[in-house]
């Protein structure tokens, strides 16, 4: 391993019932951990580098035609440099958001805050959205309680989710809200297409892609579900996707 076999094992014929068997059987947990942590570690530099290089090239090229034109045409230019820096700035701070999270050096700001004070305003942006797209939100009574969690994280967590079922939703989208003791559970439905069963445990992984699952198709890095999976285990809390039997997806978030 200190040479960089970080698939190096214990063989299992070595391995007794003794004390040393015991760290023998650690040894091979540890390294297992090691090995997969170092392999996501890498295939995210590996993504994030892509997921950069096509904003950075449309940018240098806009750059480039910008200064061999005038007028209207330059004014397009700009915009588009403009746009695809903004599309950059977001993209990095997602990264560091989730690095953060991952890391668990996320300094999470505690305050006690009213439930609804969190979600209202969410809600009333989304359902502008649907009603733009023709869509539309039915969203359950929101509980009188008090909830203590970071305020910005939590947010963000709720808006990607609930902008990806306004996105893939065909008319209509779902929003339940429960107290569970000291929890609380938001579902959100949506009656889109939904996504194969064997995909639902990967698709909240960073920069995830596949042909099969429903991919960005509005300029997105593929990581507004691992956000918000991050957020909500931050708060000691779960995020689970299934496919609903009459069709869509179901994404329960409890934190």
């Amino acid at each position: 391993i200190d040479k960089g076999n970080l698939n190096s094992r214990v063989e299992q014929r070595y391995i007794g019932k003794d004390e040393l068997g015991e760290l023998s059987r650690d040894f091979n947990i540890m390294a297992e951990q090691l090995e997969t942590s170092m392999g996501v570690q890498k295939r995210l530099l590996a993504d994030i580098s892509h997921e950069l290089r096509s904003p950075l090239t449309r940018l240098s090229l806009a750059a480039g035609l910008a200064k061999e034109t005038k007028g209207e045409k330059r004014e397009n230019y700009l915009a588009r440099i403009e746009k695809e820096a903004e599309q950059l700035d977001q993209m990095v701070g997602s990264v560091l958001m989730l690095s953060r999270l991952e890391t668990k050096q996320q300094h999470l700001d505690l305050q006690s805050t009213v439930l609804s004070d969190v979600l209202s305003p969410i809600f009333q942006d989304a359902e502008f959205e649907a009603e733009i797209l023709g869509k539309q939100i039915h969203i359950q009574t929101i509980p009188n309680i008090t909830i203590t969690i970071d305020q910005n994280i939590i947010s963000s967590a709720i808006e990607n989710i609930l902008r990806n079922a306004i996105r893939y939703a065909n008319k209509t989208i779902e929003v339940k809200i429960e107290a569970l003791d000291e929890e609380v559970c938001i579902v959100i439905d949506d009656d889109g297409p939904g996504i194969p069963d064997y995909l639902l445990s990967k698709i909240a992984e960073p920069f995830y892609r596949h042909s099969d699952a429903r991919e960005r198709n509005s300029g997105g890095a593929g990581l507004g579900l691992a956000i918000a999976k991050k957020a909500v285990l931050a708060h000691s809390g779960s995020l689970n996707l299934k496919n609903k039997d009459a069709g869509g997806l179901s994404v329960t978030m409890i934190f």
